[in-house]
């Protein structure tokens, strides 16, 4: 990837509560400069398609399968070129401890979602600039109240502050943490499919047989196909990618920055 002066993350989250694995977050980063080029380049592989509407995982169908491969196809050209990084996080149910007493339904969404952006991307580890690197953050909308978010935001500000940051002169300025419709961003759909596809595949939905039916649902069988894609698409990059597990830094640490797509098992503290 080109060192930039600036760098531009888009991050989703998916499942919270799934059976087997929950907290899906994923996103991608992009430099600020190359960001017009790749989002047309997958705008016209979506229009070309004839993607009409926005491309999110819940709409894959039977019919659009062949479609939806070739859409995740550009997208890890884009990583394949270097010119895109991917890093999803999620947490295994048998890990996580019970949630503390007095603690609200949205206190681990955010703290969550504030470890992915401050670590998943290895921010402490890329290239340093004696001007500083300026950071935007692009946020699919975000689901809980006003004054939730705005603290979340605050939290998100302050990471140019944290130890593990500073030497890198990082700035991010309050006004570039901005909500986003995904609908007018192509990036974040790919990071749809791809997050979507890894809840589905681990809380083994895959399985899921309608009511009263022996058989599995051409819907079901054509997300476990696309989920198999996007799999096959990361084993381009590395080969002997384990989804269910961190994925390790290659080479160390330097890796956490460099890497094209990495996945990250979030284990708390015990």
């Amino acid at each position: 990837m080109d060192t930039a002066k600036e760098y531009w993350i888009f991050a989703d989250e998916s499942v919270q509560d799934g059976e087997l694995f929950s907290k899906f977050f994923g996103g991608c980063i992009v430099p600020a400069h190359r960001h017009v080029e790749i989002e047309s380049r997958l705008s016209a592989t979506k229009d070309e398609l004839g993607f009409g509407k926005e491309l999110k995982w819940q709409r894959v169908t039977d019919q659009r399968l062949a479609d939806y491969q070739r859409m995740i196809t550009s997208f890890f050209d884009e990583l394949r070129a270097d010119r895109v990084r991917m890093r999803v996080v999620f947490q295994d149910n048998q890990t996580v401890r019970r949630r503390q007493q007095g603690e609200l339904r949205h206190e681990p969404y955010y703290k969550l979602y504030y470890q992915f952006i401050k670590h998943a991307f290895g921010l402490a580890h890329m290239p340093e600039s004696d001007e500083g690197t300026r950071l935007r953050l692009f946020l699919d909308r975000l689901p809980h109240t006003e004054e939730h978010t705005k603290q979340f935001k605050n939290h998100l500000a302050a990471l140019p502050l944290n130890l593990q940051l500073r030497d890198k002169r990082l700035k991010l300025d309050p006004s570039h943490i901005a909500e986003v419709d995904s609908s007018e961003h192509v990036l974040l759909q790919c990071v749809d499919i791809v997050l979507g596809s890894m809840a589905f595949r681990f809380n083994e939905k895959h399985r899921i047989k309608a009511e009263g039916s022996s058989r599995r649902g051409r819907r079901t069988m054509a997300k476990e196909k696309l989920y198999k894609h996007v799999l096959a698409q990361i084993r381009t990059l590395k080969p002997h990618f384990h989804p269910k597990i961190s994925t390790a830094c290659d080479p160390f640490p330097e890796g956490a920055w460099s890497m094209p797509y990495r996945h990250w098992l979030f284990k708390t503290k015990s």
